[in-house]
């Protein structure tokens, strides 16, 4: 039962650690959408340090160098350029290989806030990571601890992996973008699975655009809202009209089969 537990306990972690993404990380740092109450922003660090496995400076960086070079030459981790498996299961080191390179660090996180924590502490997500896992332990004891810490860290690996491979592969396409919308993935991802919206207005601080589309953070941003905690500074629902230019749906499955469907034009 210790270990059916540990691994609830993992996949929770998980999702916490994709929420903080989505939320602080994509929405608040890179894009700009929303603005975090400072007492939130906190946490928010201390939770991208603990459980995201990577530093806010470097994630903003490589995510907009993405948006500038989307699918073609210079983009840190595209799926037509590497390969989809690649970018599947080695995710990781295309972001870390990125990530090192001082030049895209100074050319798009310049203008992130850069204190003494930033420096000293959550530069090095390394140790939130050992800090995490020991404090599992600690509660869980050796075993339970490890599998809830191996758990958690794969599955947010994967689903990452996914949004970058997957999400530029598989699946309809509402904007004339290179990504994808991929409705199951947004399910586990908080919305980042809805990444052909994405790509079409990266300022929006809601990922849905359409009926049918759920975007699982943009409640919680809400509530948020509600709460004095959070304010949305760029437009949710207004604005997609601009970008409105609807294409058929293509999805395509894995074995390289599609189907078309026409979509009437907004």
């Amino acid at each position: 039962m210790e270990y059916i537990v540990a691994v609830i306990v993992g996949l929770g972690l998980s999702q916490l650690a994709g929420l903080i993404t989505t939320v602080y990380l994509h929405r608040v740092l890179a894009h700009k959408a929303i603005r975090l109450h400072p007492a939130l922003i906190m946490l928010m660090r201390i939770g991208t340090w603990m459980f995201t496995i990577v530093s806010p400076r470097e994630w903003v960086a490589v995510h907009r160098k993405h948006h500038n070079f989307s699918d073609v030459e210079g983009d840190p981790h595209s799926p037509h350029i590497e390969g989809y498996w690649q970018i599947m299961i080695a995710n990781v080191y295309y972001y870390k290989r990125e990530a090192r390179n001082d030049n895209t660090l100074e050319k798009y996180a310049a203008d992130l806030p850069h204190d003494r924590l930033d420096k000293f502490l959550f530069r090095y997500p390394e140790l939130g990571f050992v800090f995490t896992g020991a404090l599992l332990v600690l509660l869980m004891g050796l075993g339970p601890g490890l599998v809830a810490l191996t758990v958690h860290t794969v599955v947010y690996i994967i689903l990452n992996a996914a949004i970058n491979g997957a999400g530029h592969t598989f699946g309809y396409k509402s904007f004339e973008n290179d990504a994808t919308n991929l409705k199951l993935l947004a399910l586990v991802t908080f919305g980042e699975g809805l990444h052909n919206n994405h790509h079409a207005r990266p300022a929006s601080p809601k990922l849905s655009a359409f009926r049918g589309e759920l975007d699982p953070a943009w409640p919680f941003i809400r509530f948020l809202e509600k709460l004095g905690l959070a304010k949305v500074l760029t437009k949710a629902d207004q604005g997609w009209e601009n970008h409105r230019r609807r294409i058929p749906t293509t999805t395509v499955s894995p074995l390289g089969t599609s189907s078309l469907k026409a979509v009437a034009k907004d």
